[in-house]
């Protein structure tokens, strides 16, 4: 009586990604990152907008206490 011996390495056979699925998965890979730069970059941008601004002073009370007209009218 002859046995057939089935070695795990053939049992186990699972089908290697197709190239399309793996250009699509690198492709979406890439966007994600790059929108991801893309959100840091506008958030440095903002802080930065925010620092500057806070940085500036607010001289209109100056002006509200003029008491001389100011030469144009506005």
């Amino acid at each position: 009586m002859n046995t057939a011996v089935l070695s795990p390495v053939y049992a186990d056979r699972t089908k290697a990604p197709s190239t399309f699925l793996r250009v699509a998965k690198n492709v979406m890979k890439a966007l994600v990152e790059s929108r991801a730069r893309s959100a840091e970059r506008e958030l440095r941008r903002h802080l930065a907008l925010r620092a500057d601004l806070s940085r500036k002073q607010d001289h209109s009370a100056d002006f509200l206490r003029q008491t001389t007209d100011l030469p144009f009218k506005i």
